[in-house]
């Protein structure tokens, strides 16, 4: 490996970032609801309701007590739980927040109730979550353009091997990190956390997806999606 592409991983290192990665299942479930989820019914404020899409009620299908993240991002500082709800009839692409999917942020785990059974049943099986910290999660191939210039790794095949071989990124439910490319780079500005398809809960999204959650400077959510 020559000077200049050990120089562009020496900078690569530095924009290494943690994140916390779920761990869904296998260990039983905890007796308080306000605990994080993969699937479930989700808790709310009394009175609460699912959110509607098309005059259907949409489903949680995540729900994260930030206070069990070993690694918080900054976007979820003074949060402490927050639920993803999704449509179930198509997934939401170039819709905004609140139409087709949407997220609930609760500054406080008091008074929170878990919500009314729903009037469908819900198609995802619900899962207990823990989470495990992983502190050199790397960005993706194109992504990783962003941070640094890659042309001297790209000039080699057996170094573009070793840039996949030595940087990790987890393609799973996470938050934190960078977002996991599929077809091609996402994008990790603004990125907050990613769902993936996930065996143990029966949930795809198309062809073996993923799904990601960004935030704006101005504190707005956006969504995105791409899968094989």
């Amino acid at each position: 490996m020559d000077e200049k592409a050990r120089a562009t991983f020496t900078k690569l290192n530095r924009y290494l970032r943690k994140a916390s990665v779920a761990r869904i299942g296998g260990f039983r479930p905890p007796d308080d609801p306000n605990t994080s989820w993969f699937g479930g019914r989700g808790v709310g404020l009394p009175g609460e309701q699912f959110p509607r899409y098309k005059g259907r009620e949409m489903f949680p299908l995540l729900q994260v007590n930030v206070d069990e993240l070993p690694h918080v991002p900054d976007a979820l500082v003074g949060v402490k739980l927050f639920i993803v709800f999704q449509n179930r009839e198509e997934i939401p692409f170039n819709k905004s927040h609140g139409d087709g999917w949407l997220i609930r942020e609760y500054a406080s785990l008091e008074g929170l109730v878990l919500l009314p059974r729903p009037a469908r049943e819900m198609p995802v099986r619900p899962f207990p979550i823990r989470w495990e910290l992983v502190e050199d999660e790397a960005p993706g191939w194109e992504d990783a353009w962003e941070l640094v210039d890659l042309t001297h790794v790209n000039e080699s095949e057996a170094v573009s091997d070793f840039f996949f071989k030595k940087y990790r990124n987890h393609p799973g439910t996470k938050i934190g990190g960078y977002p996991t490319e599929v077809q091609h780079g996402v994008g990790i500005e603004g990125f907050v956390f990613q769902i993936g398809s996930e065996e143990k809960p029966h949930w795809t999204w198309a062809d073996r997806g993923i799904a990601y959650y960004s935030k704006t400077p101005g504190g707005e959510w956006r969504f995105s999606c791409q899968f094989l």
